[in-house]
C-alpha cells in the first residue's frame, strides 16, 4: 500500500521554508506522495509554484495536484506549467484536475463560473 499525506500549504502563517522542511520529512519517511488542494480566493500557495520548488528540493516523493481548478486557468497556461514541473521534478507530477464549485475562485481569478464544465471538456481534448 501507498500513502500520501498533503502539504499543508492553506495553513495561516505557513512559509516556503516550512512546506520545503515538510516536503522533505515527508520524502525521508514513509509517505509515497504529497497531495495540494487548489483554491484562488484563499490565503494558500499557488499549487503548481509551490510544487516546483519541492521538486527541485525532493528526488523520490510524488507531487499529486487534488485537484487543480483547471477551469479558472488558462489551459495553454496550465498545461505549459505542468509539463515544466514534471519535467523539474523527474516525471514525479500527477496532474488531478477538476472544474470548481466554488464561486469565489471564479471571481477572483477571474472567469465566469457558468459553463465551465464545458470549457475544461474543450480544453482538454
Amino acid at each position: 500500500m501507498e500513502i500520501g499525506i498533503g502539504l499543508p500549504m492553506w495553513l495561516k502563517g505557513t512559509t516556503p521554508a516550512f512546506l520545503l522542511d515538510w516536503a522533505q520529512r515527508a520524502e525521508a519517511g514513509p509517505f509515497s506522495s504529497l497531495g495540494t488542494l487548489d483554491r484562488v480566493a484563499y490565503h494558500n500557495f499557488e499549487p503548481l509554484t509551490m510544487f516546483a520548488a519541492v521538486a527541485a528540493t525532493t528526488k523520490r516523493i510524488r507531487l499529486t495536484t487534488s485537484v487543480l481548478l483547471a477551469t479558472t486557468r488558462n489551459a495553454g497556461i496550465l498545461a505549459k506549467q505542468a509539463a515544466t514541473v514534471d519535467a523539474i521534478s523527474g516525471g514525479r507530477l500527477t496532474l488531478g484536475l477538476g472544474i470548481g464549485g466554488r464561486e469565489d475562485d471564479f471571481k477572483a481569478a477571474p472567469e465566469p463560473f457558468r459553463g465551465r464544465g464545458q470549457r475544461l471538456k474543450n480544453s482538454w481534448t
